[in-house]
């Protein structure tokens, strides 16, 4: 038996002793000699110094850490954010950083989106624009918080996603539809998201509202002319990007007006009167610019050649023919892949291939007047020749075929005194069609819009191509469509076949 056993007042006095005991332990340890130790032995000493070097040095660290994030925080995204993506969706072109670093005047990017519902890939490219120059702003406004603010630009409706663009008092709405391509696929009746045209659209509206004149298209109809609408839809596109402003123009009842920086003449197929003939050589011989295009027809057009005679050109009978396999398409060599001749307007589409399909020889006339310069844009080979009856040929070049390098493109000047006029001419029309245009991912459609606004001087010129989602089109030569026909039929399966043969060869020695 314990003493003192179920007493508390002797429990309580036995363990406030263990506790006192346990304090002057403590307090025992850190007397003044035990301190003394700790901090002027030499070990003990080395220990202090290299924890508070530890500890230090994390606190660098962390601090380092959150200084660099305030940092990167304020950094552009070009330099924070990276485009992975195949078709560069989130990157903006040269020319846009170009045009818009070289901005004078202060732009305004109205981002109209309600809260939760923003566009990813939207909002990534107006923070790239935001970085490129400080004259150019990117404001959010929620239709929620600010339900009257589109009205000030637009009477339309103005969809979530949507940009409008404003420099001063002018104002230019983009909605999100416009930024996003889209087409319908029939084998299952769904629409498809094929192209996004952002950025081409948004530079297109900076040009617009930072330029102070808009330039002035006249599409000359009444002879069966090609329609704007029926053209490749790259090139419709451009010229709307180039904030051209297109009007059709019947000259049996009009006049050129004088505010037309240039005129379209797209291939008629009945001839003009002698009247309206007249109204566009005198329009020209005042300086005035056309683009001009013919098509092959049976039908003569003899109005209509005296416009191209009176500057020094004709376009012959039949079609050029190439003969050549490196310098049309597979199989069809009436379908043209042309020589670029260097220049200017032919700039943009050095590197690319150019499809001319049916086209005409265009020749210089035996004289014309001497301040009359013509160039060549689009060139055959010297084995081209002409055939007089594409109807009914065989694609052969007979003895008596009329054969040399021809024009299918020319840029035409004459300067008078102080008055300059210029005709780009082309001799096929078709190379406008959707399928050939696509055929060399708008690289036709490039090379016309650039002799528009190269003639009609406009200004910013900038058009920025959709970007597809889609595949790119590849373009081969009949010529290297018959190498690689030989390497893949021939070569490889041979190259397989000697080595098989010589690595049987070896292992029957052994």
């Amino acid at each position: 038996m314990k003493k003192n056993a179920g007493n508390p007042e002797n429990t309580g006095t036995v363990k406030n002793g263990k506790i006192q005991q346990g304090w002057n332990k403590i307090r025992g340890k850190f007397t003044k000699e035990n301190l003394k130790r700790i901090f002027v032995e030499e070990e003990n000493r080395r220990h202090l110094k290299h924890g508070s070097y530890s500890s230090f040095l994390v606190l660098f660290i962390i601090a380092a850490v959150v200084i660099v994030n305030l940092i990167v925080g304020q950094l552009p995204t070009t330099f924070t954010q990276f485009d992975l993506s195949s078709q560069q969706l989130y990157s903006l072109t040269d020319d846009t950083r170009e045009m818009v670093k070289a901005l004078d005047q202060d732009v305004t990017l109205y981002y109209i989106v309600t809260s939760g519902n923003e566009d990813d890939t939207v909002e990534r490219m107006l923070e790239r624009y935001e970085d490129l120059s400080s004259h150019l702003t990117v404001e959010t406004k929620d239709p929620n918080l600010y339900p009257n603010f589109a009205s000030q630009y637009t009477d339309e409706d103005v969809a979530d996603n949507s940009i409008i663009v404003v420099c001063g008092d002018k104002s230019r709405v983009i909605s999100s539809s416009d930024m996003w391509e889209t087409s319908v696929d029939y084998s299952t009746f769904s629409q498809q998201t094929t192209g996004f045209d952002g950025e081409g659209q948004v530079t297109s509206a900076i040009s617009y509202v930072t330029s102070e004149d808009t330039t002035k298209l006249y599409w000359i109809t009444g002879h069966g002319e090609v329609e704007e609408s029926s053209l490749s839809s790259n090139f419709t596109d451009a010229v709307n990007k180039n904030n051209m402003e297109v009007e059709e123009l019947a000259l049996m009842t009009n006049e050129i007006p004088e505010d037309a920086d240039g005129i379209v003449i797209m291939s008629p197929t009945s001839d003009f009167s002698e009247d309206e003939t007249e109204k566009v050589i005198s329009y020209l011989e005042g300086g005035g610019k056309a683009l001009i295009f013919s098509n092959y027809t049976d039908t003569d057009l003899p109005n209509f050649d005296s416009i191209l005679e009176n500057y020094g050109v004709q376009r012959t009978e039949g079609i050029v023919v190439e003969s050549d396999s490196n310098y049309y398409y597979p199989q069809m060599p009436y379908v043209l892949l042309p020589e670029i001749q260097s220049g200017d307007i032919t700039e943009p589409v050095e590197n690319s291939y150019i499809i001319v399909p049916t086209a005409q020889a265009i020749v210089p006339l035996d004289s014309y007047r001497d301040s009359i310069t013509i160039e060549s844009l689009l060139t055959t080979t010297d084995g081209a020749y002409i055939e007089a009856d594409p109807e009914n040929s065989t694609w052969t070049k007979s003895a008596d075929s009329e054969t040399g390098a021809f024009d299918v493109g020319v840029s035409i000047t004459e300067t008078v005194d102080d008055t300059e006029t210029q005709i780009v001419y082309f001799s096929s029309v078709n190379m406008l069609a959707e399928q050939f245009d696509s055929a060399v991912s708008g690289a036709n459609s490039n090379l016309v819009t650039s002799a528009l606004t190269n003639m009609c001087q406009v200004e910013n010129s900038v058009s920025i191509p959709s970007k597809s989602l889609e595949y790119t089109s590849l373009v081969f030569t009949a010529g290297s469509m018959n190498v690689w026909g030989i390497v893949v039929i021939a070569v490889i399966p041979a190259a397989f076949l000697i080595v098989g043969l010589g690595i049987w060869m070896k292992r029957r020695k052994q």
